[in-house]
């Protein structure tokens, strides 16, 4: 569609020069601009965004090359291929000048038409490319942003009247007093115990639409390894009968402790709740493996069936009913969520009854040093 045309730009002092140039790439899919000057060419730079530029080298008054430098300092003409063409300066130190201005190309008249066809068709395809990834990343965004706003207002809008059913409920306890007692006390707790769920359930709702933005947004301070692994275990509050062991990985890295924190949380607390008895051991350990960190979360718990490792990363996913376990079937979803947007991975190596063993891959670029 024509408004969608990509625009070229031709600068030549010279009128037949502009009319051969005009002609060889006119069949191309792009508006053709021309100027006769380099103030010309500058005027037109203000008003257009151009995919590609064709600057003739010498002209009178302000030649090609400085032309070039004027360009690169508006913001919308950096990294815009500029080709430029001359008759006379073919020396090897002009080829390197327009290099150093930032040229992709340094071709001789008279120019051939089909090798200047196809170079500036190669430039003009990148640059609608580009202008389509943009345009699907600004979508992306847009998206994103409803979504975390629909989110915070469902999670809002809902946990008003679970705040005020647990509010009822309380104050129905209080009036009873001692006369609340067998089912119905088991029942008035049933509800309590349902109403946090779903505060629970809503809570992680909102956090895995908010993730896309506060990863790429978060830097997160650096922590020693050793420090970042005992925060972790602390913030689970494992029951005395857990033996939590820390490896040796830990002990020389430097690490940024947001979101890496949330994702090694998550599956450490996994470890502790889905554990089926008192006492248990649960090790988390890391070590480097190329670009990236290779951290493992291991348990001696019940296991996971090989047909349920997928399953689990999904969405409000749980492998027992939630009047069995509590929880959201949010977490290792989450988990997944923030390696996406990392770069990172996780997996899941685990058979019923001999414990599970999660690893994850994570890139020293998003976060470890």
């Amino acid at each position: 569609m024509q408004h969608d045309l990509a625009n070229i730009l031709i600068v030549d002092d010279r009128k037949e020069n502009l009319v051969a140039t005009e002609k060889v790439l006119k069949h191309l899919p792009a508006t053709l601009f021309a100027a006769a000057s380099g103030n010309e060419a500058l005027s037109l730079m203000l008003r257009h965004k151009f995919a590609v530029v064709i600057l003739d080298v010498q002209m009178p008054g302000m030649d090609g090359f400085e032309t070039a430098s004027l360009m690169q300092e508006e913001e919308t003409m950096r990294g815009t291929p500029i080709i430029f063409a001359t008759a006379i300066s073919k020396e090897d130190r002009y080829a390197s000048r327009a290099g150093d201005i930032g040229a992709v190309d340094y071709i001789f008249k008279p120019i051939n038409p089909d090798i200047l066809r196809s170079k500036v068709k190669v430039y003009l395809d990148l640059y609608i490319q580009r202008e389509q990834i943009m345009k699907l990343n600004a979508g992306l965004q847009r998206s994103n942003e409803e979504l975390e706003k629909f989110a915070y207002i469902c999670s809002h809008d809902l946990k008003a009247p679970l705040r005020a059913i647990q509010n009822l409920s309380q104050w129905i306890t209080e009036e009873l007093g001692d006369a609340l007692n067998g089912k119905s006390a088991e029942y008035m707790e049933e509800l309590r115990k349902r109403v946090r769920r779903m505060e629970k359930l809503l809570d992680d709702t909102l956090e895995y639409a908010r993730l896309g933005s506060k990863t790429q947004s978060s830097a997160g301070d650096e922590v020693e390894g050793r420090a970042l692994a005992e925060d972790v275990v602390s913030m689970t509050s494992p029951p005395k009968g857990f033996n939590m062991i820390i490896g040796s990985g830990f002990s020389n890295i430097r690490l940024a402790a947001m979101p890496l924190q949330q994702v090694l949380y998550n599956l450490v607390n996994n470890a502790i709740k889905h554990h089926e008895n008192p006492h248990g051991s649960v090790w988390l350990d890391v070590e480097e493996v190329g670009n990236s960190y290779l951290f493992t979360v291991k348990d001696d718990g019940p296991g996971i069936a090989p047909e349920h490792h997928a399953r689990i990363f999904e969405m409000f996913q749980t492998l027992k009913p939630r009047d069995q376990k509590e929880g959201s079937g949010m977490g290792l979803a989450i988990v997944k969520k923030i390696l996406a947007n990392c770069g990172g991975d996780v997996s899941v190596h685990s058979h019923l009854g001999e414990g599970a063993t999660f690893r994850v891959t994570w890139p020293k670029s998003g976060g470890a040093q």
